[in-house]
């Protein structure tokens, strides 16, 4: 079997999923961690006491089991990309009202609801990364995805507390949330017009090779 480097992720025959995967990896790495490193932290910003932002935080993240289950559930009913597509919209609706949220309920309640879809989205894009290449590159291709997505595992806490002492106290928790979900739609987007629908279908549908072996 043929051994796939990084320069041929790039190719005519796989540009496009890799282009895929390297957004996906990226945004909800740069998404998931920039929130969730300092959502106490910012609670804080808002006037909630340290406690009270940990006590928001412990329910916010309860409300990823039902998120990851129920994307499980969807991804084998209407498809991987329609999942991706939708739970990566909640999630950058859910982080832009989270954003505007200025009482206790509805600080806790958008905070479930983005810890919800970002989990969600975090299962799927598990079980859709292998099934876009072909088998010969489908572990380079995953693995530099995800070694990209690193980055921006790495960058989103250095950026979230620029972002909020540029704008202050009085903006900078809205903006840092609006960045968010400015990364998760973009997201999205590139999910819904580039994205490939794997459920169900063979390899030769799937990456176009006549010569790959039924999945």
């Amino acid at each position: 079997m043929k051994k796939i480097g990084f320069l041929d992720l790039w190719s005519p025959k796989y540009i496009s999923s890799t282009i895929v995967l390297w957004v996906i990896w990226f945004g909800i790495n740069f998404g998931y961690y920039g929130f969730v490193l300092w959502t106490p932290s910012l609670l804080v910003t808002k006037g909630f006491p340290l406690v009270r932002g940990f006590e928001f935080t412990l329910i916010m993240c309860l409300a990823q089991l039902p998120g990851y289950f129920s994307a499980a559930y969807l991804v084998e009913k209407v498809g991987r990309k329609m999942v991706l597509a939708v739970y990566f919209a909640g999630t950058a609706l859910a982080a832009w009202l989270f954003g505007q949220g200025t009482t206790e309920s509805q600080i806790l309640m958008y905070g479930c609801l983005l810890y919800f879809f970002a989990l969600g989205a975090w299962g799927c894009v598990y079980a859709y990364s292998p099934e876009v290449y072909p088998t010969e590159a489908r572990a380079s291709g995953q693995g530099w995805a995800a070694a990209f997505g690193r980055v921006g595992a790495f960058t989103a806490p250095m950026v979230v507390p620029v972002v909020y002492n540029a704008y202050g106290k009085e903006t900078g928790f809205s903006m840092v949330f609006g960045m968010m979900a400015v990364t998760f739609v973009i997201v999205a987007i590139v999910v819904a017009v580039l994205g490939k629908e794997t459920m169900g279908k063979s390899l030769e549908e799937i990456t176009g090779d006549t010569t790959a072996k039924t999945m």
